[in-house]
């Protein structure tokens, strides 16, 4: 422990790794790294090893495969769905990679472990955005409407949830997750207005271990259904000075 700690602060000083919490399902699906720096492309996935509690690198746990962003500054690297999903051809030959229980370290480059896991138990229903609770902010202020997820969301999902006023129209402003991925914070532009908004969610927002609200990922021809619609939650910016803010629901 004395050396992993030096090596994660060191490394974090670089990257940000999500999911961000201390802890992670065993049908994890995707990791996302977010650099200071923008990263030679395409991103070479071998740079990266899935390491288990004895410091062993996990063999096939990571697809060959980087989804980055434009600038360079984020990368997706998928767990080998084949693996995750009960029933099907890999998993059935090798297993998940991940088991509960276990510890999970992230290596970059060869050396720097920039996250560390405790792998916890499955997560296999719908993604559930309908119990999330609000506080509202301040009519006039630029308070953050802050958003208690539950569970965590894909980081790189978080730019699928929006904020509108009463006309649909999307109201500006910078988000951001905290809490380990479980709290979605959104600051707005300008000062709130009074009278209706609403938080709306994208229907291809996922979950880390890919379940989106029409369908779990280890639902049968999960990845064939295509959600018609996403998530609505009405709320108001408090009008009274110094209010505190409204939950929903």
């Amino acid at each position: 422990m004395t050396v992993l700690l030096p090596l994660l602060l060191l490394a974090a000083q670089a990257v940000e790794v999500h999911p961000a919490g201390p802890s992670v399902p065993e049908n994890l699906l995707r990791i996302e790294l977010r650099f200071a720096r923008p990263q030679r492309l395409p991103f070479d996935v071998g740079r990266l090893a899935l390491l288990d509690e004895r410091g062993q690198p996990l063999d096939r746990a990571l697809l060959d495969l980087a989804l980055p962003s434009a600038d360079g500054r984020r990368i997706t690297v998928l767990m080998d769905p084949g693996r995750v999903k009960s029933g099907v051809g890999p998993n059935l030959d090798a297993g998940r990679a991940l088991h509960a229980g276990e510890t999970l370290r992230l290596r970059l480059d060869g050396d720097a472990v920039v996250k560390q896991w405790t792998v916890g138990a499955t997560l296999s229903q719908p993604l559930q955005p309908a119990g999330w609770r609000l506080s509202a902010p301040r009519a006039g202020s630029r308070d953050a409407l802050r958003v208690e997820l539950g569970e965590p969301i894909s980081s790189s999902g978080e730019s699928l949830i929006a904020v509108v006023d009463a006309a649909g129209r999307r109201v500006s402003g910078t988000i951001a997750l905290a809490d380990g991925d479980t709290v979605w914070r959104f600051t707005p532009a300008r000062p709130w207005r009074t009278g209706a908004h609403a938080l709306v969610t994208h229907p291809a927002l996922e979950d880390p271990a890919g379940n989106r609200s029409c369908a779990a990922f280890e639902q049968v021809h999960a990845s064939a259904l295509e959600c018609e619609a996403g998530t609505t939650l009405p709320f108001e910016p408090l009008a009274l000075p110094g209010g505190r803010g409204r939950r929903h629901p």
